[in-house]
């Protein structure tokens, strides 16, 4: 199995990182400079995840040499706007996760990249239109309220959102007696989506499933 190489000048970010991939049955080892990436690429070519807030000094030799090595390269970022920007920096195989990403997205983005079959779910939404786009370009027509509950869930997608926190977030509501009405907006988008998008977790609230 490749061995997984983080760089990110966030140490909270490349541990949190690096105890993902060692739950997923993964060798990863957090790393500073070329010099890391040179001493563990001597045998096979090992996969790199790269911090995209890292400065461009420290960016760009890993660039160079991950492209001579063959070494297939996952980018993290906070802007879902720079996805195409960042694989066109790369001339070798790479895919972009979005920070903060999940456990299960995290598997899958590593996955696909070491030549796995599985890919992704991908969600997004066109606020002019005020729909959600669907993988494969489906195209989904919500209310102004299923939006912004949609976009609440997407901010912590693969993660657990209470019911309490839907309702401040979603809603502007400061109290607490109107979950039921967090439910059924719910059930109106599972109709509209697909009923295996969003996950009911017990005794808390719902999670969006992209994974």
């Amino acid at each position: 199995m490749a061995t997984i190489l983080i760089f990110s000048e966030n140490r909270q970010i490349a541990h949190k990182l690096c105890d993902s991939l060692i739950k997923g049955k993964y060798e990863a080892k957090l790393c500073s400079d070329q010099n890391d990436l040179r001493m563990f690429a001597q045998e096979d070519a090992p996969l790199i995840v790269l911090d995209a807030s890292m400065r461009w000094t420290s960016c760009r030799p890993l660039l160079e040499m991950g492209q001579e090595m063959g070494c297939p390269l996952l980018f993290l970022t906070t802007d879902k706007s720079m996805r195409s920007h960042l694989q066109a920096l790369y001339q070798g195989p790479s895919d972009v996760a979005l920070l903060p990403v999940g456990q299960k997205m995290l598997m899958e983005h590593i996955r696909q990249l070491l030549g796995g079959t599985a890919q992704p779910r991908q969600l997004s939404v066109d606020e002019a239109t005020q729909e959600a786009v669907l993988s494969g370009g489906r195209r989904v027509e919500l209310t102004a309220q299923e939006m912004a509950l949609l976009l609440t869930l997407m901010e912590n997608q693969d993660a657990p959102v209470s019911r309490e926190r839907l309702l401040r977030e979603a809603w502007g509501y400061q109290s607490m007696g109107e979950t039921r009405t967090v439910d059924v907006h719910v059930q109106r988008l599972r109709k509209k989506l697909g009923q295996d998008w969003i996950e009911t977790v017990y005794k808390c609230g719902y999670r969006l499933r992209l994974a």
